[in-house]
């Protein structure tokens, strides 16, 4: 049976924007339809894609973050190499 994927990557290269890196794979849930019900699939639907939605997008973020984190590490690390002391 066959499934939907999220890939997150990252695009290190303008010039070159079909080059990534994957970051994450996120498999998402395929809907249990012996579950639904008529009068409840649409709500169900709903609230499945939510919190699916939400979990991609927690991802994401968070390897955004992650990245601005590297970033403002390896900016600080520049501006202030070790062994180099204010007076």
């Amino acid at each position: 049976m066959s499934h939907l994927r999220v890939l997150i990557c990252r695009v290190d290269d303008e010039q070159h924007p079909d080059q990534m890196t994957e970051l994450q794979r996120i498999d998402l849930p395929a809907p249990d339809l012996q579950q639904l019900t008529p009068e409840t699939a649409l709500d169900e639907l709903e609230t499945q894609s939510l919190a699916t939605g939400q979990e991609v997008m927690r991802r994401l973020l968070g390897q955004q973050w992650q990245e601005v984190d590297r970033q403002l590490a390896a900016d600080t690390q520049r501006l202030s190499p070790p062994g180099k002391r204010e007076r």
